[in-house]
């Protein structure tokens, strides 16, 4: 290490507000379009270029001013999420945060005001966690992660891979994402074990009721692999590199659309469409079975009735700019609302104690209208293959 770079020289680095956020992008992977950030601490010395992390956190921590810092980028990060509503709605910024800080409950005592004060909503700020400071410091982090999740806060499990998860314990844990570690989505193209590893994480989140987020992805290869394989976020230099606020707010503004394969998204409709069929027959056939001999979260169908919120419903809505050219895709517009609206009213009829012979008209009148849609997007995947303007 640089004899620059000293606890004093942090500390005094702290006190001048020297350390600043970079923002790096996130975008869907279910559309290509932007969803946050998120923050990055540099240290941007006077007598260098500015300084990852990895060069002075491990100082921070020996030299008992970490909890300092996070304090000061809590607030950084705050200020920011306002600058950046103002440029567009929506767009989450994720921070990472050390265990002490969870134990203290510093950070939830800190975001609680923030909400209470108007600052933020729970929509706008994202906490992050890696994989090793979860599984090692469970029982000293669980009240403060659960206390966030309570707010609406949603706590994402960062560099994913890299640690020793306990299913028992991942579960136990109210994360709403796993960031696939950059080392591993990196790795992925080096043999077909390591491109499983990557698969099985994307299906094990989604079995989680998580959403799947990609790190280090730096190539237009790993992006289109990511995205046909279920992958719903990611970030990497492919997509953008870290920047300063201001450089961020700029790039906000051009509204990014980052294509990759469409037919890789055709795909995750499709895997999201007949998923949403199987928890409405789930919950169907749980009906037909002695509660006794039924688990309780058996019962508690993983469906989104809100077509805005679902995963096949943010891919129809925010992919009608790139694909109303194409006639498959105009036309599914009535029948994926009726589907919606269907599955409202089975699940409604569900609860109120319906006959058999009812909810097998509903059940054939849904399928009538999956059916139909199954065949659009079919007709949509070979309309975007042999369309001589798409390049993948």
């Amino acid at each position: 290490m640089s004899s620059e770079l000293t606890e004093k020289a942090l500390e005094q680095a702290i006190a001048d507000d020297e350390l600043e956020l970079y923002y790096q992008p996130k975008v869907s992977l279910l559309h290509g379009k932007l969803v946050g950030a998120e923050a990055l601490v540099r240290w941007n010395h006077g007598k260098r270029q500015a300084i990852a992390p990895d060069l002075f956190i491990p100082l921070a921590e020996r030299a008992g001013l970490l909890h300092d810092l996070t304090i000061q980028l809590l607030d950084k990060a705050v200020k920011a999420c306002g600058k950046i509503n103002t440029a567009k709605a929506g767009l989450a910024v994720s921070m990472n945060v050390a265990p002490d800080d969870l134990e203290s409950h510093t950070i939830s005592k800190l975001i609680r005001q923030y909400l209470e004060q108007g600052a933020i909503t729970a929509n706008d700020l994202q906490i992050e966690v890696t994989e090793s400071a979860a599984m090692g410091n469970f029982e000293r982090i669980h009240d403060d992660l659960q206390q966030l999740a309570n707010m609406g806060i949603k706590v994402l499990m960062d560099d994913f891979g890299t640690g020793h998860s306990s299913i028992d314990r991942l579960s136990q844990l109210p994360f709403t994402s796993l960031k696939l570690d950059q080392g591993v989505v990196r790795r992925m193209g080096t043999s077909l074990q390591n491109l499983n590893v990557v698969k099985s994480s994307i299906s094990m989140a989604r079995e989680l009721r998580m959403t799947s987020v990609a790190e280090g992805v730096e190539s237009s290869g790993a992006y289109n692999f990511l995205t046909a394989n279920g992958c719903e976020e990611a970030q990497g230099f492919f997509i953008a590199r870290p920047m300063a606020l201001d450089t961020y707010l700029a790039f906000v503004a051009e509204e990014p659309y980052l294509a990759g394969s469409p037919i890789g998204r055709v795909h995750q409709a499709v895997y999201n469409l007949m998923y949403f069929r199987k928890c409405l027959l789930d919950a169907a056939f749980c009906r037909k079975v002695d509660m006794n001999d039924l688990l309780p979260s058996v019962m508690q169908a993983d469906i989104d009735h809100s077509m805005e919120h679902s995963r096949f419903g943010a891919w129809m809505i925010n992919s009608k700019e790139q694909l109303e050219g194409y006639q498959p895709y105009r036309e599914l517009e009535r029948p994926v609302k009726q589907l919606f609206e269907q599955g409202d009213v089975f699940m409604e009829q569900l609860h109120a104690g319906a006959d058999d012979a009812h909810l097998n008209e509903l059940i054939s009148s849904f399928d009538e209208q999956f059916g139909y849609i199954s065949q659009l997007l079919r007709e949509l995947e070979r309309a975007l293959l042999l369309d001589t303007k798409q390049h993948f």
